[in-house]
């Protein structure tokens, strides 16, 4: 039967390209993390690192090593697909790829804005607060479309159920910021690129190694 799995394979690895997206993922995520983490807890002279030649040649390294892992794990994905489920695994490998390059754009955004020497202010990090969650909700309204598509190709599929746990990186981030923001803190910060980033991999880690939740079948599944 196909609409069930042993309780102990729910977590083999199925999927390895799908962990290469989790994985590029969390290394922008942990970046960008980092990065924050330099301009609200560190003084003018420690926020160096951030203008360091050492540490962007790091990053942009890691940076095309994500996006070198995400194209590998959509490419035959895009040329197996057809019609609106190809347009759509494009969508997601463009918007997965602009999500890596992430610190880059961050970078320029704050050499423009002179944040390397003046610290901004808490309306900046409010509004990129506002902004990753936005990003990420884009993120899953492709990936919803995507699951969309495919299941109007494949009438036989199996439908999937996911357990709530899929939302607890944007429920950790929430109870973060109701206890830490309002007495004036900067953990919530430092959170929101780390638990947003884990949010938006989580998809790819499940599909990785296969964990579905409860199984629902499909009409017409066998």
């Amino acid at each position: 039967m196909e609409n069930s799995k042993p309780i102990g394979s729910r977590w083999k690895l199925l999927d390895g390209r799908a962990l290469l997206i989790a994985l590029a993922l969390m290394i922008t995520g942990v970046i960008v993390a980092q990065m924050v983490a330099q301009y609200v807890t560190t003084t003018e002279l420690d926020r160096g690192l951030n203008r360091s030649r050492l540490w962007w040649e790091l990053v942009l390294n890691l940076q095309l090593l994500s996006v070198g892992m995400i194209w590998f794990s959509y490419a035959d994905r895009i040329s197996a697909a057809t019609g609106s489920v190809r347009r759509m695994h494009i969508i997601n490998c463009g918007f997965v790829s602009l999500s890596a390059f992430m610190p880059t754009i961050l970078g320029a955004l704050s050499a423009s804005n002179n944040w390397f020497e003046i610290r901004p202010g808490p309306d900046v990090f409010v509004g990129f607060f506002l902004f990753g969650v936005s990003f990420w909700f884009i993120g899953l309204v492709l990936q919803l479309l995507l699951a969309h598509f495919k299941k109007k190709t494949n009438r036989h599929r199996h439908l999937r159920r996911r357990d709530v746990a899929i939302f607890v990186p944007s429920l950790a981030l929430g109870i973060v910021a109701l206890v830490d923001a309002p007495g004036g803190g900067t953990l919530w910060l430092i959170f929101t690129p780390l638990m947003l980033y884990l949010q938006g991999a989580l998809p790819y880690f499940m599909k990785a190694f296969g964990y579905s939740g409860r199984m629902v079948p499909a009409k017409g599944g066998g």
